[in-house]
């Protein structure tokens, strides 16, 4: 309950901060809406899923307190922890859920998203293109918000930038790369409207090729197609165009296995994939948190300030959780320290304040 609570309030904040958008690029109906809530719905799930176990656990905790059954259970020879070690396997079994959901879900209906927002992007380019009709004033239509901007990608020696990533990283648009030669000097220069993989080849079109040696006339050549010779597959293509926190473990895996390729440094790869595995446990701390904060505050704060410093602790672990998973991006620190360290600090917290309450 206290799940969907939580995403049905971020579902709306979020329909209600985009509404504007989805009507313009989508039209103006409530199927579109329904579409992009219900695309929507496993990603915020995914990221609000925790918070909503550290809220149940501390209800539920702060109540059994509260009513003195916690008390009865110590009466009759059950320890706390004999109570909390029957959560471990809920806790597990919730994170192992979260962890499905945010490795497999998340990554499809993301990319489904990105899709449809860029079909439909070019059609309503295509109709903005089209000639007014008579009898019009004549003034240009509405054009559709700005494209976001393309990414970079590093193949081996040559770094290539991409104005879009479609059908699932087999077709491409707007293309430039540029190769370096053995001593990292610029050699050549390709611009492509378009690449296509078919038959585990790429080929571009309308492609313009500038070479740079010292010897070339520095005057480009075009070519209808030229053949696109690359170690990147469309899985490498769309997973470089998508936020690493939507991509699965296995995707991520193949950017940390290969520095040679990508768009970030193999330590942002290293980082988020450290943080994938971490995720099953992060319901299981949820829990260890709420433990001491519903046992030790009910005794002389009352429910109500229980419940604002588990929330309070809540945000203050996910806050860390950034700024270190940050740290490790831009490799600060080893990536094993950014994604683990927030939850052995914090486990640290949980099981010593609960040691101090109890007594042992």
């Amino acid at each position: 309950m206290t799940l969907l609570g939580c995403v049905a309030l971020l579902e709306l904040l979020d329909l209600l901060n985009n509404s504007d958008d989805i009507i313009a690029r989508h039209g103006n109906h409530i199927s579109a809406l329904a579409k992009y809530a219900g695309l929507r719905l496993p990603d915020i799930t995914s990221f609000i899923l925790p918070f909503a176990v550290l809220i149940a656990a501390l209800l539920m905790l702060a109540k059994f307190a509260r009513d003195n059954e916690i008390l009865a259970l110590k009466a009759s020879g059950l320890s706390f922890y004999r109570l909390l070690s029957t959560l471990v396997p809920v806790a597990l079994a919730i994170g192992t859920l979260h962890f499905l959901l945010s490795d497999q879900i998340v990554p499809r209906t993301t990319r489904a998203l990105e899709n449809w927002d860029a079909n439909t992007a070019d059609i309503m380019g295509a109709n903005t293109n089209a000639t007014p009709a008579s009898g019009s004033t004549g003034t240009p239509a509405a054009t559709p918000s700005a494209a976001p901007p393309g990414v970079w990608v590093r193949d081996g020696n040559s770094f290539i930038h991409i104005g879009a990533v479609l059908a699932e990283g087999a077709e491409l648009r707007d293309m430039t790369i540029y190769e370096r030669g053995t001593t990292s000097n610029l050699q050549r220069r390709i611009m492509a409207k378009r690449a296509v993989y078919l038959a585990k080849h790429w080929t571009m079109a309308d492609v313009e090729v500038l070479e740079l040696g010292a010897d070339q006339s520095r005057k480009p050549v075009n070519h209808a197609e030229l053949p696109w010779q690359t170690s990147l597959t469309p899985n490498h293509l769309a997973d470089l165009a998508a936020d690493p926190a939507t991509m699965s473990l296995a995707e991520v895996y193949r950017f940390a296995a290969r520095p040679d390729v990508g768009s970030r440094p193999v330590e942002f790869y290293r980082t988020w994939m450290q943080r994938k595995i971490a995720v099953p446990l992060m319901t299981l701390l949820m829990v260890l948190l709420a433990a001491p904060v519903a046992q030790g505050l009910q005794r002389h704060g009352g429910i109500g300030m229980g419940l604002a410093v588990g929330i309070g602790l809540g945000f203050l672990y996910f806050i860390a959780d950034g700024l270190l998973l940050t740290l490790g991006e831009t490799g600060a620190i080893p990536p094993v320290v950014a994604a683990w360290s927030p939850m052995a600090l914090f486990a640290t917290f949980g099981i010593g304040a609960l040691i101090r309450i109890e007594g042992y």
